[in-house]
């Protein structure tokens, strides 16, 4: 950790703690045991519950690692999506784009979607998320149009049973590749003129609209594929005009409440 922060280029606090992971790793793979924590190493800290309540409890850690700073969740704002959506002409992308942006897909649960996972009929998605694990999507009518497209027009005759495959050149038939979908965004930030537009921004805009919507934790948990809701609590930051917007709405209904009956004459 010394060599990485004065040795320029200094990495980031992120990176440095996940090169020591791997170290604490290799060591246990090697010795068959954690990194012994001596001296400074160890460190005693109070905790609570992920949601902020319950006892505290004293924890000792033998773990070196640098504070990060907070994670901050940016999405795209209406205007962007639409510029970025404007410039689209397959129904295969437009399917991709809405597929992270209303039910909160990433890029690699999108190239793992097989012909299976799909069901029409019953307007419904089913997703390998990180660890193999399995979740139920609803697919909205505009995704599940767009969808029927793709599938009867443009998707070529091919053995593949993944959903999303190569539309033209030599790989046309083969499966989309991560390089190909980065590509497809990079070619249509130009376009658009979007700079921010990547495909985990669109799942964080997905995130973000649905806290807005009052959609509870737990569901927005289950939908995005979490194993732990602190990371669903990302996106419950609340940005300035939403603040001014809930305060205006609050005024409103007390001065309603507060507001006398006319009188009769």
């Amino acid at each position: 950790m010394r060599d990485q922060l004065q040795h320029p280029p200094q990495p980031t606090p992120q990176t440095i703690n996940h090169r020591l992971g791997v170290l604490r790793c290799l060591y246990r793979f090697h010795y068959g045991k954690e990194v012994p924590g001596k001296g400074s190493f160890r460190r005693t800290y109070t905790t609570r519950s992920p949601l902020g309540y319950g006892r505290p409890q004293q924890k000792i850690t033998t773990t070196l690692r640098l504070r990060q700073p907070r994670r901050v969740i940016v999405p795209l704002s209406a205007e962007q999506v639409a510029r970025f959506w404007k410039g689209f002409r397959s129904f295969r992308d437009l399917a991709i784009i809405a597929l992270m942006l209303l039910d909160g897909l990433r890029s690699c649960e999108v190239l793992q979607v097989q012909l299976d996972d799909l069901s029409l009929s019953d307007a419904r998605l089913r997703v390998r998320g990180k660890g193999r694990k399995e979740r139920s999507l609803p697919l909205p009518a505009d995704t599940l149009q767009v969808l029927q497209n793709y599938l009867h027009l443009e998707r070529p005759l091919t053995n593949s049973s993944l959903l999303f495959v190569s539309l033209k050149g030599r790989r046309r038939g083969q499966p989309m590749t991560a390089a190909g979908l980065r590509s497809l965004f990079r070619h249509h930030r130009l376009i658009s003129r979007v700079p921010q537009a990547n495909p985990h921004r669109f799942r964080h805009s997905f995130g973000a609209d649905m806290v807005r919507a009052g959609m509870s934790l737990p569901a927005l948990m289950h939908l995005m594929g979490h194993a732990n809701i602190q990371t669903t609590m990302l996106y419950v930051q609340i940005a300035p005009q939403d603040v001014w917007r809930e305060y205006a709405h609050a005024v409103q209904q007390r001065l309603t409440a507060l507001s006398l009956p006319e009188k009769a004459p």
